[in-house]
């Protein structure tokens, strides 16, 4: 009566139970609940039993019970019913068809789940994906809004300082000339009256010539001259390194010499440079002409000179180096930057060239620069750009441009 293996009960015909056993119990009462109908013995019925035939020595029925609440089945077992007078013993085992039906339904739920989890990693990864290529493009579109803006202000800057600049540098050349035309004729008027003139006249002249010190003011005006139209050159020279940094006058894609890029980059970055104290060294093999997009390796080459110099801050003013190193090798030229800096750990490394990664404090860094930087020469030139470093001794940045850039 105890066993639960096995279901045994007795019932009238109409399925009214007179007794059960521990195992028929757990049958007929484990699916019922409240709100649903009780759990029966549903194929075959009742009826069709007592209707099979009278009390003997073989069952009435062997084979596949189905018990259920007249809607679905909820167990079916191997068993077999015996007629008892006017009653029905019911004997049933729970056995491996039942084992069956249940591992049956537990692998479909398995797969469906595992089918769930695989649909869910696709879909997470095509997230990924779409939330990568929404960066990729916010860093492309903040780029070119940057280098748009630069260009703007290159040509305001250039065009605001070339006219004055010029209308300077020619005032400058007549008054060096106008002097020089006022001195000779002093020079011929004194010379005349120092000899031949009457005894006040050269008395007049000698005083205005030690009064005037001519001799300091023709040796100075000539170095006043010279020094103004050499510092006129230095603003020229500067606009010209702003117009080549911006490229504002050029084709997107040109064949283009390296190191008047890396100059005219140097040039705009020099200011922050010098007031750091920063020494920059040029290593400079020659290198052939490349066909590339000058303007955009110029943002590349100031996004890494701006790393550097931050970097070696650490080492106190005047202390930090940066070496530019390049070399022709066969099928491309490489480029480096290595400073002296405080270096990077290996998981910063890992992430240096992630969107909006950046260590520094909250307001001084967007995270672009050196992303900006992956996608120019990845990208754009086909390249490649990497860095290795060592904490506490410095950092290098590698860039390889292959010669023959791809349309």
């Amino acid at each position: 009566m105890d066993a639960t293996a096995v279901a045994v009960g007795v019932f009238t015909t109409d399925g009214a139970p007179r007794l059960e056993n521990r195992g028929m119990r757990r049958l007929l009462g484990g699916a019922s609940g409240p709100g649903r109908a009780p759990v029966r013995l549903v194929s075959p019925g009742f009826p069709q039993l007592a209707a099979a035939g009278q009390r003997g020595d073989a069952p009435i029925y062997r084979g596949i019970l189905h018990f259920g609440d007249l809607r679905s089945v909820a167990h079916s077992l191997r068993g077999e019913v015996w007629r008892l007078d006017d009653d029905l013993l019911i004997l049933a085992e729970f056995d491996v068809v039942e084992l069956e039906r249940v591992l049956s339904e537990v692998s479909a739920l398995n797969s469906k789940i595992t089918n769930l989890q695989r649909s869910l990693v696709s879909e997470q990864k095509a997230l990924e994906r779409s939330l990568d290529e929404l960066r990729a493009t916010q860093v492309m579109l903040v780029h070119s809004e940057k280098m748009n803006a630069l260009g703007k202000l290159a040509a305001g800057v250039a065009h605001e300082i070339n006219n004055p600049l010029a209308f300077v540098r020619s005032n400058v050349h007549t008054l060096g000339e106008s002097f020089a035309r006022l001195l000779a004729a002093y020079e011929a008027l004194d010379a005349a009256a120092l000899p031949g003139g009457s005894g006040d006249m050269a008395a007049l002249a000698r005083a205005l010539r030690e009064e005037t010190d001519l001799e300091f003011l023709r040796e100075d005006a000539g170095d006043l001259v010279k020094g103004t139209l050499g510092g006129l050159a230095r603003v020229q020279k500067i606009v010209e390194d702003l117009r080549t940094f911006a490229r504002l006058d050029q084709a997107e894609v040109e064949l283009s010499d390296l190191r008047e890029s890396l100059e005219s980059t140097l040039a705009i970055a020099g200011p922050a440079l010098k007031s750091d104290g920063v020494q920059v060294t040029l290593e400079w093999a020659e290198l052939p002409r490349l066909r590339c997009k000058p303007a955009e390796l110029g943002q590349v080459f100031l996004n890494v000179l701006i790393n550097a110099a931050q970097a070696v801050e650490c080492r106190g003013h005047g202390n930090g180096r940066v070496v530019i190193r390049a070399r022709d090798e066969e099928r491309c030229v490489a480029l480096e930057f290595e400073d002296n800096g405080a270096g990077m750990t290996p998981d910063v490394l890992g992430r240096i060239f992630d969107p909006f990664f950046t260590t520094k404090p909250v307001g001084q860094g967007t995270g672009l620069g050196l992303t900006i930087s992956h996608k120019i020469v990845v990208d754009q030139h086909g390249g490649t750009i990497s860095a290795r470093s060592t904490p506490g001794v410095g950092s290098t940045f590698t860039i390889t441009l292959p010669k023959e850039l791809d349309s």
